[in-house]
């Protein structure tokens, strides 16, 4: 069955539903942010939930953008 031509067809429901925009904005880091990632990083390439929430801590930056 075809929706009369005024009729809106629903959406469905993907990742970008629920956001105005579609994408999550872009993550910035300052200079000493990116040195204490980078750090970080390089001793603990897979970082566990202690630290990326240490990391957090330490940078200001939302855990769950330190992957």
């Amino acid at each position: 069955r075809s929706l009369p031509a005024g009729e809106p067809r629903a959406r469905p429901a993907g990742p970008s539903s629920g956001r105005e925009g579609g994408r999550r904005k872009r993550t910035t880091f300052n200079k000493a942010q990116l040195e204490l990632l980078v750090r970080a990083f390089e001793k603990e390439p897979y970082p566990g939930i202690a630290l990326r929430e240490q990391l957090s801590g330490l940078t200001d930056i939302p855990e769950s953008r330190i992957q």
